[in-house]
C-alpha cells in the first residue's frame, strides 16, 4: 500500500484506498469522502479476541520495499471465561479485556498517558508524528495500543490506529488491520469495519482467519445477519479454513437468527475439524433454549460432560435458562443447584434465570423465594430481577403484588423500563384492571416516557372485549396522533376481531379493505379475524370467499383459521369440503413454505 502521510492531504485525496482525517466520520461527521464501500461481503468482531496480548503482538518493520505478504493462520485461543452473562443468552464475552496482565515499558506507560490528555485528534497525531522512528518505538506503540484497547476507550484506538494505517515512519501489519475492525465494530460502526476490511484486502498485507472473524462480529452486533452469514460462506470460498472462534461468532449469528437446524449443521462440521469449547457448547445451549427444546439442551450438555469440557457459570445459566422458558422449575432448580457442585458461584443472571422459571412455570411464590435466596446470598437484584418478579405475579393474575414490587423497584432507585411498565399492564388488564391499566399509562406519560403501540394495543384490546367502542375509538385516535404508538397491523387485527364478534360485519370489512391505504398486509390473523365475522352468522360461503382470497395472497392458515372455517358449516357437505380444501392444501406443499418463512430450516 503507498506510504503516505497524514498531512499529504492532496495524495490522500487521489487515492481511493487511503483514510485521511476527514475521512473519519465518527469524528468530524463527514461522509468519509475519498474511501470505498467493499460490498463482495460482511465480516464481525472475534468473541475469543483479547484472551491472550501474545495473540495480537504486532511486528515492526523498516518501511523498505513492499514485499509479497505471506497468509498466516493465527493461533487458536482457548475459551476465557472473564465477562458478563446475559439471561436469555446465558454468556457473553467481555471482549477488549486481556486474561494476560500487560507489562509496559516506562517510555510505552508515558506514552498512553501522553495520548489519553490530547483533546482532539490534531493534537493526537501531532503527538504521533512526533515520535522517532525505529524498531523501540514500534514497541512503544503497540504496547500503548493494547493498554488503550484493554481500557476499551475504542475511539482513542481508533485514531491511533488510523495514524498507523498512514504514517512513514511504520508500517501497519494485519494486527493493526485487525483491531481497527474490532474497534469500529465495538461503536457501532460496522461499515467503517467494512471499509477497513477493504482496504487490507487491497494493500500487500493479507488477511487473516481473524480479519474475517472481527468483521463478522461488527455485523452481528449490528443486527446485520444475513451478511454474517454471507460472509461465513465466503470465508470459506476464499480458501480459509474457520478456527474455533469463526465457528463461535456463526453459531450466536444463528442463535440470533434462530435457525437451530442450520447450526446443527454447522456444528456438526466443526466438530469434524475442531474440538467445541465451553462457549461453543453454551451457544448451542442457548440455541435450544430459544428454540423452546430444552431436551435438546440438556442432552447436549450431557454430551458436554462425556466430552471432559467442563460447563463454565455461562452454560449452566443457558442451560436454566432452556429450562425456564417451558416452565421446567425442577430442571431448572437442579441446574442451578449443580452450579455450586462444579466449584463455580452463581451471580444475578444465575438467579434472574432461576426466577424466570417460577415466572414461567405459574409459581410466583418460587420466584419471590429465589428473589430473596439471591440478596441473602449478597448479591443484588438489579433491574431485570425485579421485572421478571413482576412478571410472575402478573402472569399469576396476582395484580396487586406485581403493583407492590413494581413501588418497591422504584423505591431502591430502579427507574422502570418500558418493559417494567408493559410487563404490570399486562398484569393488571389480566386482572380486569382497567381503569388502574389506563391509569398506569397516563403514570408513564408524567414521568417522560412515551407508551409504544404494544401497550395501547392490550388496552384497547381490554376496552374492546368489554363492549366499550366509544372508547375504543378514543384510544384508537390517540394512537394514530401518537409518534410511538402508530397503529400497526395488531392494532386493526383487534378492531376487526372485535367488531366481528359484537356482530358490526360492515364496520370489520371496513377496517380490512382500509388496510391497503394505511399501507398494511393481511396477516393470518387478519384473514382469521375476517371470517370469524361470517362464521359466528354461520356464512360458510363468506368464510369461503374469504380463504379462496387469503390462500391467493398467499397468506398461510393457521390452527386458529381452520377452526374458525370449521365452526361457519352448517352441514356434513360443507365439513367435507372444508376437509378437502385441508388435504388440498398440505398436498401443494404450502405447510412447507410456512416452516420456512418461520426460520425452521
Amino acid at each position: 500500500m503507498q506510504q503516505l502521510s497524514v498531512r499529504d492531504h492532496s495524495a490522500v485525496c487521489a487515492s481511493p484506498f487511503t483514510r485521511w482525517r476527514g475521512g473519519l466520520n465518527v469524528f468530524h461527521g463527514s461522509s468519509g469522502s475519498g474511501r470505498v464501500l467493499f460490498t463482495g461481503s460482511n465480516f464481525e468482531k472475534s468473541l475469543g479476541i483479547g484472551k491472550s496480548c501474545t495473540c495480537l503482538s504486532m511486528s515492526w518493520s523498516d518501511p523498505g520495499p513492499t514485499a509479497p505478504a505471506v497468509k498466516t493462520k493465527p493461533k487458536k485461543k482457548s475459551w476465557n471465561s472473564t465477562g458478563k452473562s446475559r439471561r436469555g443468552y446465558g454468556w457473553n464475552t467481555e471482549q477488549g479485556k486481556s486474561s494476560v496482565y500487560q507489562i509496559m515499558s516506562p517510555a510505552a506507560a508515558e506514552l498512553v498517558r501522553s495520548l489519553q490528555k490530547q483533546k482532539d485528534v490534531d493534537g493526537l497525531w501531532d503527538a504521533l508524528d512526533s515520535l522517532p522512528s525505529g524498531r523501540e518505538s514500534w514497541s512503544d506503540l503497540t504496547d500503548c495500543v493494547m493498554e488503550i484497547r484493554n481500557q476499551q476507550n475504542w475511539l482513542l484506538v481508533i485514531q491511533i490506529l488510523e495514524w498507523m494505517l498512514q504514517s512513514k515512519q511504520f508500517r501497519a501489519d494485519v494486527v493493526c488491520y485487525n483491531l481497527l475492525i474490532e474497534a469500529y465494530g465495538k461503536i457501532g460502526q460496522y461499515t467503517e469495519a467494512e471499509k477497513t476490511f477493504f482496504l487490507l484486502r487491497k494493500s500487500f498485507v493479507a488477511p487473516t482467519e481473524m480479519s474475517y472473524n472481527m468483521l463478522m462480529g461488527a455485523y452481528s452486533k449490528a443486527g446485520l445477519l444475513d451478511k454474517a452469514e454471507r460472509l461465513f460462506d465466503q470465508m470459506k470460498e476464499d480458501k480459509y479454513i474457520p478456527d474455533l472462534s469463526t465457528y463461535n461468532i456463526f453459531l450466536e449469528v444463528l442463535a440470533k437468527a434462530g435457525k437451530y437446524k442450520k447450526a446443527e449443521r454447522v456444528f456438526s462440521e466443526m466438530k469434524a475439524n475442531c474440538n467445541p469449547s465451553a462457549a461453543t457448547y453454551t451457544s448451542m445451549i442457548n440455541i435450544y433454549g430459544r428454540a423452546r427444546l430444552p431436551e435438546m439442551a440438556e442432552k447436549l450438555y450431557s454430551s458436554m460432560r462425556d466430552s471432559d469440557c467442563p460447563p463454565t457459570l455461562y452454560t449452566m445459566t443457558a442451560l436454566i435458562n432452556a429450562y425456564a422458558k417451558e416452565g421446567l422449575c425442577e430442571k431448572a432448580e437442579e441446574a442451578f443447584h449443580n452450579i455450586k457442585a462444579l466449584g463455580l458461584e452463581p451471580d444475578v443472571y444465575s438467579y434472574n434465570a432461576l426466577m424466570g422459571a417460577y415466572s414461567h412455570g405459574g409459581f410466583p411464590a418460587g420466584a419471590s423465594e429465589v428473589f430473596d435466596a439471591m440478596k441473602d446470598d449478597g448479591i443484588d437484584p438489579d433491574q431485570v430481577s425485579y421485572n421478571i418478579l413482576i412478571d410472575a405475579f402478573s402472569r399469576a393474575g396476582q395484580s396487586e403484588e406485581a403493583e407492590r414490587v413494581f413501588k418497591i423497584m422504584k423505591d431502591h432507585g430502579f427507574q422502570p423500563t418500558s418493559r417494567s411498565y408493559m410487563l404490570l399492564l399486562k398484569g393488571l388488564l389480566r386482572a380486569g384492571q382497567v381503569m388502574k391499566a389506563e391509569n398506569l399509562i397516563k403514570g408513564m406519560e408524567a414521568d417522560g416516557r412515551k407508551p409504544d403501540t404494544f401497550m395501547y394495543n392490550s388496552l384497547l384490546h381490554a376496552k374492546g372485549t368489554r363492549g366499550n367502542f366509544v372508547e375504543v375509538e378514543r384510544l384508537f385516535n390517540v394512537m394514530k396522533s401518537g409518534s410511538r404508538s402508530r397503529p400497526d397491523i395488531s392494532t386493526y387485527n383487534i378492531l376487526i376481531n372485535i367488531n366481528a364478534q359484537a356482530g358490526f360485519i360492515d364496520k370489520a370489512e371496513n377496517i380490512f379493505n382500509n388496510l391497503e391505504r394505511e399501507g398494511l398486509v393481511p396477516n393470518v390473523t387478519t384473514w382469521t379475524s375476517l371470517m370469524g365475522a361470517y362464521s359466528k352468522r354461520k356464512l360458510f360461503k363468506k368464510c369461503l370467499n374469504v380463504w379462496d382470497r387469503m390462500i391467493k395472497a398467499r397468506c398461510v392458515p393457521d390452527a386458529a383459521t381452520w377452526k374458525v372455517f370449521l365452526a361457519s358449516c352448517n352441514t356434513q357437505e360443507e365439513m367435507d369440503e372444508v376437509t378437502a380444501l385441508t388435504q388440498q392444501y398440505q398436498s401443494e406443499g404450502l405447510r412447507k413454505a410456512r416452516n420456512k418463512d418461520h426460520n425452521y430450516q
